[in-house]
Formats: C-alpha cells, sequence, structure tokens
C-alpha cells in the first residue's frame, strides 16, 4: 500500500506545544490524527509486538541478527517486571499495527530513553521528531535530572539527530550481539543549569 508523504505532523514552538493536523496538544493527551491512535498502556500481546517491531526493523535497516530480539526482549521484561513510578512508553498505531514507538526508564534522578522506532512508511512525517519531543517535554517536566540513550554506530541518521537535540557522546563500547560486533555508543543530555 503506497501512501502520499507529507508532512502530517509538525512542532510548533509558542507554548510549548506540537501542532499535528489542526489539533494542539500538551503531554500527548490529545492526539488526534486521522487513522492513527497513540497509547501509554500495555495490553495482552503488546510486548510481543514491540519486541517484533523492534526486530523487524533492526534487522532491516542495521542486519541486526536474531539475538537483537532476545536483548530488546530483556529490556522490557525488566520494564514490566520491575515498574518504576515514572516510566512511561508512547505507542502510536494505525490499522496496520504500530508505526512508532519511544520508552522513557526511570532511573532515579536521570531517564533512559529506549525503544526508539519508527515504521519506514512513517519516517518521513515527523513522526520521530513528534515522539521524541514528547519523551523529552515528559523527562524535563519531572525534573529528571539528565536523559541518556544508547544507539550503535550504525544508526548514523540517529546519532546525528540524537545531537541536534543536545545530547553528547559519553561513551564507546564494542559489543557482540549474536556472534557479530557492534559499536555501541551512549549518549547524554543534561537539565542542570
Amino acid at each position: 500500500m503506497s501512501r502520499v508523504k507529507t508532512p502530517l505532523l509538525s512542532p510548533s514552538r509558542s507554548y510549548n506545544k506540537m501542532y499535528c493536523g489542526f489539533f494542539f496538544f500538551k503531554n500527548m493527551e490529545i492526539f488526534d490524527v486521522p487513522g492513527l491512535t497513540l497509547r501509554h498502556e500495555l495490553k495482552a500481546g503488546d510486548l510481543g509486538r514491540l519486541i517484533e517491531f523492534s526486530g523487524i526493523y533492526g534487522h532491516s535497516d542495521f542486519d541486526y541478527p536474531i539475538a537483537f530480539e532476545g536483548y530488546v526482549a530483556e529490556t522490557f521484561a525488566e520494564f514490566v517486571i520491575n515498574p518504576k513510578p515514572l516510566n512511561r512508553l508512547w505507542m502510536v498505531e494505525d490499522e496496520q499495527g504500530l508505526v512508532g514507538t519511544i520508552g522513557v526508564v526511570d532511573r532515579g534522578d536521570t531517564a533512559q530513553l529506549r525503544w526508539f522506532s519508527v515504521r519506514p512508511d512513517w519516517r518521513e512525517n515527523n513522526l520521530g521528531k513528534f515522539l521524541f519531543g514528547a519523551a523529552m517535554e515528559y523527562i524535563q517536566e519531572n525534573d529528571f535530572q539528565k536523559a541518556w540513550l544508547s544507539t550503535f554506530s550504525e544508526s548514523e541518521i540517529a546519532i546525528a539527530f540524537y545531537k541536534r537535540r543536545g545530547f553528547r557522546i559519553m561513551v564507546e563500547t564494542d559489543v557482540e550481539i549474536g556472534g557479530k560486533n557492534y559499536h555501541e555508543i551512549v549518549m547524554e543530555k543534561s537539565f542542570l543549569t
């Protein structure tokens, strides 16, 4: 199915809100994009879908091995088994399933950004900027001192995206996933003044 690539979602700097179609919203509480739904709560079967979503696009975009899905499964297990008060997950869906995801994991005074992914047919519509902006707003409103995330060097577009939003590379390490070596990059942004 082919879709026209139009800038459906665009940020509006006024009043720290986002503009979506003809609807303003703050904190993603009002989300009115025809054909899309947003939710934060997990339902039966969601973990499998979230792991599948990460695995499919991790493999197609970066050729990550099947063991990458195992790694992602561990991170979601921690999120569900040991929930923290300020953990938050954004899942955007259409009639075909997941369209985009991002999560914030409460690590005390630090927030970890996880599971940021957008389905390829939605990547030109600013959905990624929208989700990332909502997560960052949530982090700041909940007084986290800093945010951090990890990615791999293969994700050059993502690394540039994070740098443009004030994240700095803090640590680089080599890791093995499923018998393949990857260069992991940990990035951080401080909110302390």
